[in-house]
């Protein structure tokens, strides 16, 4: 996902590539997740809604909300299942264990951030 935002500092606008940990292609809503919340692109979403986001050939002016710890967790849960590999990397570089329970994953997420982005309205979706 390409999203374009507006750095929170100097009001300059940014892009950024993040990975889509989850997509439901019946709201179009995209899930990322920030490991932490000085990242430069989740610091910048606080001060000034996302600008812009691309997915594939779509791309749309985003409605944003912030993920819930419970959603944080579920999102990191199911992509250990989809990308087990990807997430033993993740799991050592971090200090996590790929073993930790549903309960154990919430505790974690309370230290991490996530955003959900979706269109406001399905017919200003535009294609390219």
């Amino acid at each position: 996902m390409l999203l374009t935002h507006i750095e929170h500092r100097s009001d300059k606008v940014h892009r950024t590539i993040l990975a889509i940990l989850e997509f439901d292609p019946s709201t179009l809503e995209s899930k990322e997740m920030s490991a932490w919340s000085a990242s430069e692109w989740y610091l910048n979403l606080r001060a000034h809604p996302a600008v812009q986001v691309k997915t594939g050939f779509n791309h749309y002016a985003p409605v944003q909300r912030t993920l819930t710890p419970e959603e944080i967790a579920t999102l990191f849960v199911n992509y250990r299942k989809k990308q087990p590999v990807f997430s033993r990397i993740v799991c050592r570089i971090t200090g996590w264990r790929i073993d930790s329970s549903y309960e154990e994953f919430v505790d974690l997420a309370r230290t991490l951030r996530g955003t959900a982005f979706h269109p406001n309205d399905c017919d200003r979706l535009i294609h390219n």
